[in-house]
């Protein structure tokens, strides 16, 4: 189905739900049920905004909550993350609700991840100059937010029947939470914050702090005590359902090192020192012995991975595979590069060093 300047176009999917109203009482329903989701009465229409058809769609909702494979991954602190990955049929369905529904609908002015371009840099700025600090972690963030609230919140009755909406937040959700690792999740919570990250933010507005979130990362600064800003943050938050994790609050004055996401923002937005640091050594490395040399493990592992980034390291690498990861060195040091310039473009030496990455990856190449 398809509206285009007050006219509707049906299509095959549209065949049952043309058979339920008849055409008068089907248009008038569509039309009036216009708002910030594409329309869908039926199954059927579903299936096919989804881009699939009514058969598969209950295929996969009859067994929804099997088709995700858990394992865990390892965090900087040394604890291990859960993951619950979807299977390639469901996979394609939630990347499908996440483009066609939910990345189109508004969120909080005050979220500052999980939409397109969206950048740490925007996150820490409002932050950069303040005398104090709060940072605040919300403890499983993705498995705080439940089915029903899915449901009432995001697929809710002013956007879709019932049944339509039961069925977008079972594909979404696994058992009775979101799962980490499907990729709905991310842009559902954004929407179950809105009310949140609005009010909240505003409160912090009239009282002269800076507040913004990224993920499960809230953030507040300002020049007063930020004592007030925890206490509403934490009663608000604990009414949505929503834990903070108290061994992660932090109040840090200008006379520490304050950063947000992982930027300094005590005088100027900046990458801190010692991520610089180990990322020249690394540069020196490879400049000075070649991409082969550092990756066939001639040097500690720290010095692959510096700045904790995520890199698999390979310390014995077969010769049908040394060219491939090279190439895929070579493209994380270059993005770590391009991450220290994003942030300060005037780095000389990072300029300078990009450069001679590039060149030195041209003369490999042609040795």
């Amino acid at each position: 189905m398809k509206i285009n300047q007050g006219r509707v176009v049906f299509e095959r999917a549209d065949l049952h739900f043309l058979e339920s109203f008849g055409p008068v009482k089907a248009i008038e329903t569509i039309l009036l049920h216009q708002n910030d989701v594409p329309f869908a009465y039926d199954t059927w229409q579903l299936a096919a905004l989804l881009g699939t058809n009514n058969r598969s769609l209950w295929k996969i909702l009859r067994d929804v909550d099997s088709r995700y494979r858990d394992y865990s991954i390892l965090k900087k602190n040394g604890k291990t993350r859960r993951i619950s990955a979807p299977d390639p049929a469901l996979k394609s369905l939630q990347r499908a609700i996440n483009r066609k529904i939910l990345m189109p609908l508004p969120i909080s002015k005050y979220a500052r991840a999980y939409f397109q371009g969206a950048k740490i840099s925007e996150n820490a700025a409002p932050h950069v100059g303040k005398k104090v600090l709060l940072k605040l972690d919300l403890t499983d963030f993705f498995g705080s937010i439940r089915f029903d609230r899915v449901l009432s919140e995001v697929f809710h009755r002013k956007r879709y029947p019932k049944q339509i909406g039961t069925i977008l937040t079972s594909l979404c959700c696994r058992g009775d939470v979101l799962p980490q690792g499907a990729p709905t999740s991310p842009a559902i919570s954004n929407l179950v914050l809105r009310h949140f990250d609005d009010v909240f933010g505003a409160w912090c507005e009239r009282r002269g702090f800076s507040y913004t979130r990224y993920c499960d990362d809230l953030t507040v600064s300002g020049n007063a005590s930020l004592y007030p800003a925890y206490q509403k943050a934490k009663r608000m938050l604990e009414e949505a359902g929503f834990r903070i994790n108290r061994s992660k609050t932090r109040f840090l004055t200008n006379a520490n090192r304050q950063t947000v996401t992982g930027l300094t923002v005590n005088e100027k937005l900046a990458v801190p020192s010692d991520y610089k640091r180990k990322l020249r050594q690394e540069v020196y490395y490879v400049l000075k012995f070649g991409f082969e040399n550092v990756l066939q493990d001639r040097f500690p592992k720290d010095v692959i991975n510096a700045g904790g980034d995520p890199y698999l390291y390979v310390p014995q690498l077969h010769a049908v595979r040394l060219p491939l990861e090279i190439e895929r060195y070579r493209s994380v040091l270059l993005g770590k590069i391009d991450f220290v310039l994003s942030i300060e473009p005037e780095n000389r030496f990072f300029r300078e060093a990009k450069n001679r990455l590039v060149f030195r990856n041209c003369e490999d190449e042609t040795e």
